[in-house]
């Protein structure tokens, strides 16, 4: 995924790779099916302050015909939520990145969505 400003073509190219470097580093590739990953892009992966709600899910989906089923409707709202927490987090200075490898003795607790599904990606 590679970040594309809206303005890209009023600056240099240097100026935007310098800036995306700063601003943007790349991400690790996505692997498997990544369309939960792109519903939640087209909707919106958060309304402000706040994730995504039910009535913006159904709206969206009334509007693009597509229906999807309440374990996804449930994991796009905690994908938004998880988006929103890790924008807060990202404003430290010193905060790591979030696909940070997994350590073989760390488990996922309950409550740590995070490295649950970072465990789930590795398997």
């Amino acid at each position: 995924m590679v970040w594309v400003p809206e303005w890209e073509g009023w600056v240099s190219e240097a100026t935007v790779e310098a800036l995306r470097a700063v601003y943007m580093p790349d991400m690790p590739p996505l692997e498997g099916d990544n369309q939960l990953i792109s519903r939640l892009l087209e909707i919106g992966p958060s309304m402000g302050c706040d994730p995504i709600s039910h009535q913006e899910i159904v709206a969206w989906q009334e509007l693009t015909g597509i229906e999807l089923q309440p374990c996804e409707v449930r994991f796009l709202r905690l994908l938004s939520h998880e988006y929103l927490a890790e924008s807060h987090r990202a404003l430290k200075h010193d905060c790591p990145a979030p696909w940070r490898p997994v350590d073989a003795d760390e488990t996922p607790l309950p409550g740590n969505t995070q490295l649950a599904l970072r465990t789930l990606a590795k398997l």
